[in-house]
């Protein structure tokens, strides 16, 4: 999986401290490339596989074209695979729904899968009225589950709240541990009834994104770019492994660049061992930043002097275990602690910058939850901090979000009113997207990595006596719509 790749790893930090201090604050950096620099070529790029997860509701039907803009952007997304990616539509209600294949597994994508597809998403209608989002990531694990080889990816539009979980044997929470590990999950919402901190927390969990689309004409390219941006990662996951000296504990671990994650709360620590690995998800050929806190949290009796805190290494297969791969060197970190205060550096400036992204989301989320609860003063003050700090650190993206739900009279000084009539739609916006930082360097581009062997099922499968068409290895109906024959047990031989 690596021999393609690179993985380096580097740490800057301030290594003199005060003895009255207990922390220090490290800087990472991770990146991941190909070592001669070559792009990707369709021969080299990771094996993928999607599932689209679409709302069928009965709220998709107001207005009409609501599920009309939600079926082109699917068919935007299959027209974005790749010839051989598997892939599957699912439709989502109070239940999960095969649309694409019919029975539950993943079709190969080719010229004849997409074409069927798309028939099939085009002929979805409004279902029964109650949503239950748990039943359908369950779906898109069970799909997935059997192609772990390769990068999964799932691709989920609700226009509607998560508001019949309850009625499930299964909680949100049970599934979402139990999807992380198998996929990524980027969650979309459009009109103004869901609830974005539902959709939040999916992409927290499965370290995705989130986000509003009021625009409907804007969903099939969102679509689009999202399952570019999938398919261009050449490694299933890495993980920061981090060893701790007695007294020492990490308090805080945060992905900075390009996107601020906390991953304190996906650690997998090692048993027996001072080991923790600290998963990031997919990567494509690109440079991360993070942020570590280790805190001292033993005595301190040795007084002035040099003191080894923590490793941290990168790891690959089999995360949480000893079978984990390193693919990095090693840093170590160490503190040289002072009996006077330590000199200031840059990298105070680099943390303070941080924690400023960090406020700027809160601030945004903050009017948005004011406004949609009634208080319009408070929300027109939250945005306005919000726009006085999107200037200062020049977040292009902030600013235009902002821009849909509020009118700026000083950039600088945050002083701003409400737009008239403020549709719902964008104040949802306003509150979702990443947290972005723009302290560390942007990524580069994607490097190749060899294709692992194909995932079961795998090969052509019963010849349609009607049609003639070559089906899928294990189904029950020709994909052919015109046809829709259903194979018995004594369908014809393989390949026909």
């Amino acid at each position: 999986m690596i021999e393609a790749s690179r993985v380096t790893l580097e740490a800057n930090y301030d290594r003199y401290r005060s003895l009255a201090e207990r922390e220090v604050h490290v800087y990472l950096s991770v990146a991941a490339s190909t070592p001669d620099g070559r792009s990707v070529s369709p021969r080299s790029q990771a094996q993928f596989a999607e599932v689209v997860l679409l709302d069928q509701s009965g709220s998709m039907s107001h207005p009409r074209t609501k599920l009309q803009r939600a079926k082109e952007a699917s068919c935007a997304a299959i027209d974005t695979l790749r010839e051989g990616t598997r892939f599957a539509v699912v439709a989502g209600t109070h239940e999960a729904t095969m649309i694409y294949p019919r029975e539950s597994f993943l079709a190969p994508a080719n010229a004849t899968t997409r074409a069927e597809a798309k028939q099939a998403v085009n002929r979805i209608a409004p279902g029964a009225q109650g949503t239950v989002i748990g039943a359908w990531l369950d779906k898109a694990r069970e799909l997935l589950e059997p192609h772990r080889d390769r990068i999964c990816h799932a691709l989920l539009l609700t226009d509607g709240r998560n508001e019949h979980q309850d009625r499930s044997a299964r909680s949100m929470e049970t599934v979402l541990a139990d999807c992380r590990s198998v996929f990524t999950c980027d969650a979309r919402g459009i009109g103004a009834d869901w609830e974005p901190a539902e959709l939040r927390r999916i992409a927290e969990e499965l370290r995705g994104t989130a986000d509003a689309v009021p625009d409907l004409a804007d969903l099939a390219p969102d679509f689009r770019t999202l399952v570019r941006t999938a398919m261009g990662r050449t490694l299933s996951d890495l993980a920061l492994r981090v060893r701790c000296a007695p007294g020492v504990s990490v308090s805080v671990l945060e992905q900075a660049h390009p996107a601020v994650a906390d991953l304190l709360g996906h650690r997998l620590p090692l048993a027996g061992t001072a080991v923790t690995d600290y998963p990031t998800g997919p990567w494509s050929s690109e440079t991360r930043g993070f942020v570590a806190t280790f805190t001292v949290t033993g005595d301190r009796t040795a007084g002035a002097g040099a003191e080894t805190l923590a490793s941290i290494e990168v790891v690959i297969g089999a995360i949480g275990t000893e079978r984990a791969t390193p693919v990095s060197p090693v840093e170590v970190v160490t503190a040289r602690w002072l009996d006077q205060p330590a000199p200031e550096t840059v990298l105070g400036a680099d943390r303070h910058r941080h924690e400023q992204e960090k406020e700027l989301y809160a601030l945004r989320w903050r009017g948005g939850a004011l406004f949609r609860q009634g208080d319009r003063q408070g929300a027109c003050d939250a945005w306005g901090r919000a726009v006085a700090l999107a200037t200062e650190l020049r977040n292009e993206d902030a600013l235009r979000r902002l821009g849909q739900v509020v009118q700026v009279e000083d950039a600088v000084r945050g002083v701003v009113s409400l737009l008239p009539e403020l549709d719902p739609d964008y104040v949802l916006q306003a509150m979702m997207g990443t947290v972005t930082s723009s302290s560390y360097s942007h990524s580069r581009n994607p490097a190749p990595r060899a294709d692992p062997a194909p995932a079961h099922p795998s090969g052509p499968g019963p010849a349609c006596p009607r049609c003639h068409r070559i089906a899928v290895a294990g189904a029950r109906y020709c994909e052919n719509l015109a046809c829709d024959h259903e194979f018995t047990d004594h369908a014809p031989a393989v390949g026909g």
